[in-house]
């Protein structure tokens, strides 16, 4: 049975860069008769100009997408519109930014090997609570501001990875990885990985870094 809200389908917009990606939801949305698609976007850019024209109830979101993206987007579209409802929808590791993401504003994080039934569970799920904000504690902390990747990288370290380990994991040279981790130590204000996994304490990110 498929649920009405405000007896009106649910208006959906969807915003990822991979086009069998978008395609494929797309697809599952425009078969349930509660959903009403209202447009696609491939870029940040994209994204936010058919945001700005109104009248869309819940975005589906990918992190990574060209130009201006991952939780910087996010942090810009839950600023310019309060009232919408945001499910990520990414490959990005949920134990590293499903936390990151809800306390950015988004009202949801759905992996992208979610099954079918359960984005459209989702979907309709978050139209029956109230907008997720933005919590205080995210609006400056140095955590926030790092890059999907940085991110990524500064949760491995503190899980006790080594740079050699997390560059072949990821795909990445130990070159890269070990720049990455330079930079992480630099905004959050540490020296050494001690005082990484000291910050991730005092943040209460040890959860997700756990």
């Amino acid at each position: 049975m498929n649920v009405l809200f405000d007896s009106r389908a649910v208006r959906v917009a969807v915003a990822d860069d991979h086009p069998i990606v978008r395609a494929g939801v797309c697809g599952i949305l425009s078969a349930d008769p509660g959903i009403r698609l209202i447009g696609e976007a491939e870029d940040g850019q994209q994204d936010v100009e058919l945001i700005r024209k109104g009248g869309i109830d819940v975005l589906v979101l990918d992190l990574a997408m060209p130009g201006r993206a991952g939780l910087s987007l996010l942090r810009q579209i839950r600023d310019e519109s309060p009232d919408l409802r945001i499910v990520v929808f990414s490959a990005y590791d949920p134990v590293s930014h499903k936390d990151r993401s809800i306390a950015l504003g988004a009202s949801a994080y759905l992996a992208k090997d979610a099954r079918p039934t359960e984005i459209l569970a989702t979907i309709h799920q978050v139209m029956e609570r109230p907008v997720q904000k933005r919590s205080a504690s995210a609006a400056g902390a140095p955590h926030t501001l790092l890059s999907l990747r940085q991110y990524d990288i500064f949760v491995r370290l503190v899980r006790g990875e080594s740079v050699t380990d997390i560059a072949k994991d990821l795909h990445l040279s130990v070159k890269t990885v070990s720049t990455h981790k330079v930079t992480v130590q630099k905004r959050l204000g540490a020296r050494s990985v001690v005082d990484l996994v000291r910050y991730a304490v005092q943040n209460n990110l040890v959860s997700a870094a756990g």
